[in-house]
Parts: C-alpha cells; sequence; structure tokens
C-alpha cells in the first residue's frame, strides 16, 4: 500500500497543491470579521427585600409610617437568565439596535448596522458569486418587489405592545444581525456571554456595548412595569390630595385672621368644620405620601441590576487566520488525495476480480 502511495506522490502533490491554491484564495478574498465579546452576570434575587431599598426601609421606615413587611410580600424574583437570548433575539430588540449609528473605523462612516449592509458593505469575490449564482432568483425577485422599495422608517424607541410593520430589507438585515448577536448562558453559574461579529472591529464593539445598554434598559422596563405604573397613580394621588390640602389650609388660616375673638358659636362651628376638613386632608395626604415612599422603595428593590463581568474591548485580530485556512486546506487536501488513490484501486480491483 505504501508503495502504491509512493508510486502516485505526483498526483499526490497536485491535488494537496490545488487544495493550497484554493485555500489561499479563500485567505485572501474572505471577507474580515471581528467578534467583540463581553461576560455579564444577572443579579440574583430571593423573596424579601434586599439592597438599598431594604437598608433604607430598615432604617427609616418607621419614621415614614412603614414596616419591612409592607414590602416583603409580592413576586420579587428575577428574570431567568435563560430568557435573556430570547430578549435580544426579540424583533423589538434587534430593530431599535440596527437602527443605531456606530462609527466603522474601516470605511471611516457613521451608519446604523441596516444602513451598512444596504448601501456601505460590499461582500467578498465569494459573497458576489454566491449572490448572482444561488441567490440570483431571490436578487430578481428583490428587485421587482413593491415592498423592496418602501423605505419605511420605525421610530427610535419601539413598543413592544404595538403592532411592527417593516421591509423585506429590515428583516434581511435582521436575520443577519441575529446570526451575529449570540447571547449563551452558562446553565450552571447563570453567567451570559455577550459576542457580536461585524467587518469592521471598532464597530463590534461599539455594538457590543449598545447591546448591552439596550438589554438592561428592556430587562428594567419588563421587570418594573407594574412598580413603575404604581409609583405614577400614587404620584398623581399625591398631588391631587397636596393640592386639596393647601386650598383647606388656605381656608383655615384666612378665617382664623377674620375671626380672631370667635366670639360668636356660628363662628366656633365653623372653624371646627374648617378643622375637621383640614385633618381629614392633612390626614389623606400624609398616608399617600407614606405609600409613595414605599412605591419609590419598591421600585429601587424591582429594579434588576446586571452586572459587568468582562467589559467589552475592541478585537485586535479578525476571526480569519490565512495560515489555519492554508494548514486545513493542504491537510484536507492531502486526506482527498489519498482517499482518491484508495477508492480508484479498490474500483480497479472490483472490476479485476
Amino acid at each position: 500500500m505504501l508503495q502504491a502511495f509512493w508510486d502516485a506522490r505526483e498526483k499526490i502533490v497536485k491535488i494537496t497543491g490545488a487544495f493550497l491554491v484554493l485555500g489561499l484564495l479563500i485567505a485572501l478574498f474572505s471577507p474580515e470579521e471581528y467578534t467583540a465579546e463581553a461576560t455579564l452576570m444577572p443579579e440574583s434575587q430571593e423573596q424579601g427585600l434586599g439592597g438599598k431599598a431594604g437598608s433604607l426601609l430598615s432604617q427609616y421606615g418607621g419614621m415614614l409610617g412603614i414596616s419591612p413587611s409592607d414590602l416583603s410580600g409580592g413576586q420579587t424574583g428575577s428574570i431567568p437568565p435563560q430568557l435573556y437570548p430570547k430578549i435580544a433575539e426579540s424583533l423589538p430588540y434587534q430593530l431599535e439596535l440596527m437602527h443605531t449609528p456606530v462609527y466603522f473605523a474601516s470605511y471611516d462612516t457613521t451608519a446604523g448596522v441596516h444602513e451598512f449592509y444596504t448601501e456601505i458593505y460590499s461582500p467578498s469575490i465569494f459573497g458576489y458569486i454566491k449572490e448572482y449564482t444561488i441567490g440570483l432568483p431571490g436578487k430578481m425577485a428583490d428587485i421587482f418587489s413593491e415592498k423592496k422599495r418602501d423605505m419605511r422608517t420605525l421610530p427610535k424607541k419601539i413598543s413592544r405592545d404595538s403592532v411592527l410593520s417593516i421591509t423585506e430589507a429590515q428583516m434581511e438585515t435582521v436575520k443577519i444581525l441575529r446570526d451575529q448577536l449570540l447571547v449563551s448562558v452558562d446553565q450552571e453559574t447563570g453567567v451570559l456571554n455577550f459576542s457580536v461579529t461585524l467587518p469592521d472591529a471598532n464597530a463590534a464593539a461599539e455594538v457590543s456595548q449598545l447591546g448591552i445598554s439596550l438589554l438592561k434598559e428592556q430587562v428594567k422596563a419588563y421587570r418594573t412595569q407594574k412598580t413603575r405604573q404604581n409609583l405614577a397613580f400614587v404620584q398623581q394621588q399625591v398631588d391631587s390630595a397636596k393640592k386639596r390640602f393647601n386650598v383647606i389650609q388656605q381656608k383655615l388660616a384666612e378665617f382664623r385672621d377674620s375671626n380672631l375673638n370667635l366670639a360668636t358659636a356660628k363662628a366656633q362651628s365653623r372653624e371646627q368644620e374648617l378643622q375637621s376638613q383640614y385633618d381629614l386632608a392633612f390626614n389623606l395626604y400624609n398616608s399617600l405620601s407614606q405609600q409613595l415612599e414605599q412605591a419609590k422603595l419598591e421600585l429601587q428593590k424591582d429594579t434588576p441590576v446586571l452586572s459587568v463581568l468582562q467589559p467589552v474591548s475592541v478585537p485586535l485580530e479578525d476571526n480569519t487566520s490565512g495560515l489555519l485556512i492554508l494548514i486545513v486546506s493542504g491537510m484536507l487536501g492531502f486526506l482527498v488525495a489519498l482517499g482518491y488513490l484508495l477508492a480508484h484501486k479498490w474500483w480497479k480491483n472490483f472490476y479485476l476480480d
């Protein structure tokens, strides 16, 4: 067998050389891609009070008329780490991120990811070959599609409660971004790994940082939605109660200024009536003020924390190693050559027998 390989050494060298040339072409014409990564740690919340809210409540709750037990009930669990990748893959998240401008240093321009891929970025020669061979039918369909020419713009902040209407071009960018933005979870520790891959190192780092900030923002909005609504309602009631209290307080002061001696029973009765209204308005305002402070502490307690263990840094090297491609191409060519010789020898022996 070894003698057969030695006799066919020229053919092995030619096949291996062809694969090396192919690998060299791939290394030269493959687009550069850079990956920026960060490591995050979601907050682990248990039932009950914690953090600054719990500390403040324990220290000053008695002065406000609030006890720690008033805030110990209800659901205070954190968002499971497994949901963070789902948030990052959601359409509102992707749309908001891809329309946020970042600086592409290699192209010396500032643009959103969607604008970059539709108006600036040029694929490699292999990308062109694929686009105008396998992808030609889809490309022709896009040219004659009215939806493709529809340049609808989206608001900067996208509500998850609204009905989204996007173009096919925007959906294509969403698909690209979903492949290039990855959020993985360590099932044992709950640590998140956040990575973004783009053709520009600076843009990859900026999009990663923006993506983390947006993830924090959306997790916070989701986690504190009910608490913020309650806080807004209580604040409205406090403002209304304060206005009523100020009006009654003013009436009582004016009455006492104009009736200093209170000589008549009618005047005394009127003062008692105003005093009762004053006490009622004051007690209502004081009670609502306590509820307002309680709602603020509840909001602080429910606000999730997403700590950054490993911050984003601008990647120095692209993902494509030319030397590695050549080594893999040479090994693959050598194995293909040996496989071809073995198959050829087996084929000849099969028919000779």
